[in-house]
């Protein structure tokens, strides 16, 4: 059927878009999604869009109309015909009122995330609309995510096909695998958000419980033979061990980049189908170029380079330095130069050839993977984030930092790519090194912070005007300076009497 498709699509030129269009509208339908292969029509209009059959920009917009049309049809025969369905045929499924109702209410809290993920996962894709609808969902909410992710499927789905070309159909292997776990991933996030809200409302037989069990005598043996492993275990998740749960957390986080590190490295090396996206990405951003955005390109990326950056590092690392910050002075002094020049090691490593084009926007003679750039943006911004999370508690500014880091490294990854002067396997491989390194460095200043310092909570924040506050304020009470106390005076009268007189002081202010 699909071949069928494709040829028909080739004849009728222009009038292919109407197949186009009527595919995405009927795999967004409700249930119709199941059976009709939209997923796999947009991937190889795609790549008819590469060999000039079709028009890239006409093609997502089509694919996005098609789509939103086809989730609003599902929403309304949700909104007719599900809830009369369910309330009539849900007994047979244990679906009583109360159920239908809590469906509702998640749709209340949850409904704009479902339509906007649902979007890219096959089988949800053909639901969620429909469930939606049955449930009530206002259309003014639904529709502004329903939409958004219309528009970002339509893209991502064809300008996959456009640059992986004739490898159209690995990538529908790819994105069958991938809507597969995605799906499977999302089960598992509610079946843990469920088990969550049923856990804390039933603590205390949870507890009784779990007592019971670890009382038993076999249970008990089995502690008391196997006490040292077990207390291993518990350290290594323990927050205020030194080799606990900042090591465990930081070892995880360095495998998995290095395991990304070494699947792009490998694809590059033997020329695998992501060699194929890096020659077709970069002649589309090199086709697509225009003389303004160059401009504005060749700024971010120049900001962005070697000697910027670590002009950057100097003027920070001085600033640390005059406020005593050492940890964050070490961080930053040994993350940010030591993984640039591991970059270089790499480039020689791989000496790989950049991007050549009859008409270059940036001409550069250095071996190309990884990205200098990106893998110097992410150190920095990286190490940046890095502080003012730790200096920041609330969830709020925490994620905006976060997001405002990866969102800086991104662009300079663009710029790279834009510019042709890296692959886009460059900027994610550097990426990825970036993000080991970063990891590597952050975890051994950790250890080596609470090695110096055992037991001491503030070693990481600590300033010139805090500790010039807390020696004076010692010396006034007649006690010794709190470092000198810290390393092993039994003067804890003195630290209690301070620690009083912070908390009178933060009374009084509030």
């Amino acid at each position: 059927m699909l071949q069928y498709l494709i040829n028909l699509i080739e004849r009728l030129g222009q009038w292919g878009y109407l197949i186009i269009f009527l595919g995405a509208l009927l795999e967004s339908a409700a249930f119709l999604g199941l059976v009709i292969p939209g997923e796999s029509l947009v991937l190889v209009a795609g790549f008819l869009a590469a060999q000039g059959s079709l028009d890239l920009d006409l093609l997502i917009i089509t694919v996005a109309v098609g789509a939103a049309i086809g989730d609003s049809i599902g929403y309304e025969m949700g909104r007719q015909m599900g809830r009369p369905a369910l309330m009539q045929y849900g007994s047979r499924f244990g679906l009583n009122e109360a159920r239908v109702h809590s469906a509702d209410q998640f749709f209340v809290r949850h409904g704009s995330k479902a339509v906007f993920l649902g979007r890219f996962v096959g089988f949800a894709r053909a639901l969620v609309p429909f469930l939606a609808g049955s449930s009530r969902m206002p259309y003014r909410a639904f529709l502004p995510y329903n939409i958004l992710g219309a528009v970002l499927w339509a893209a991502a789905v064809a300008l996959l096909g456009y640059f992986l070309g004739a490898s159209w159909q690995t990538a529908e292997r790819w994105i069958g695998r991938a809507s597969a776990i995605f799906g499977g991933l999302l089960v598992f996030a509610l079946l843990l958000v469920w088990l969550w809200r049923w856990a804390t409302g039933h603590e205390d037989t949870i507890r009784q419980a779990w007592i019971r069990f670890l009382q038993r005598p076999g249970i008990s043996a089995l502690r008391h033979r196997f006490a040292p492993q077990i207390s291993f275990v518990q350290d290594r998740f323990s927050p205020r061990s030194y080799l606990g749960l900042q090591l465990t957390a930081g070892a995880i986080v360095l495998i998995g980049a290095s395991w990304l590190f070494g699947g792009i490295a490998e694809n590059v090396v033997s020329g695998d189908p992501l060699t194929v996206i890096d020659l077709r990405a970069a002649q589309w951003f090199h086709t697509h170029s225009t003389a303004l955005m160059t401009q504005v390109m060749r700024v971010v990326t120049h900001i962005h380079g070697p000697v910027a950056v670590m002009l950057a590092v100097v003027l920070i690392a001085a600033y640390l330095a005059w406020k005593r910050n050492w940890y964050w002075l070490l961080c930053v002094g040994l993350t940010v130069p030591s993984g640039m020049l591991l970059n270089v090691v790499m480039k020689y490593a791989f000496h790989r050839a950049r991007p050549s084009f009859d008409d270059p926007l940036l001409m550069l003679t250095t071996y190309s993977f990884p990205s200098g750039h990106v893998a110097g943006a992410t150190l920095f911004y990286g190490v940046m984030a890095a502080m003012v999370i730790a200096k920041n508690p609330t969830w709020r500014w925490r994620v905006t930092t976060v997001l405002v880091a990866i969102m800086m490294v991104a662009l300079v990854a663009l710029t790279r790519v834009y510019l042709g002067v890296h692959y886009l396997s460059d900027v994610l491989a550097a990426f990825a090194e970036g993000v080991a390194w970063l990891t590597l460095c952050l975890t051994g200043c950790t250890l080596i912070g609470r090695i110096a310092f055992p037991g001491k909570k503030s070693w990481r924040y600590t300033t010139r005007k805090s500790g010039s506050f807390w020696n004076s304020t010692a010396k006034a009470h007649g006690c010794q300076s709190p470092v000198d106390d810290f390393k092993g005076s039994q003067n804890s009268s003195c630290i209690s009497k301070l620690n009083d007189l912070v908390f009178d002081a933060a009374s009084a202010r509030a």
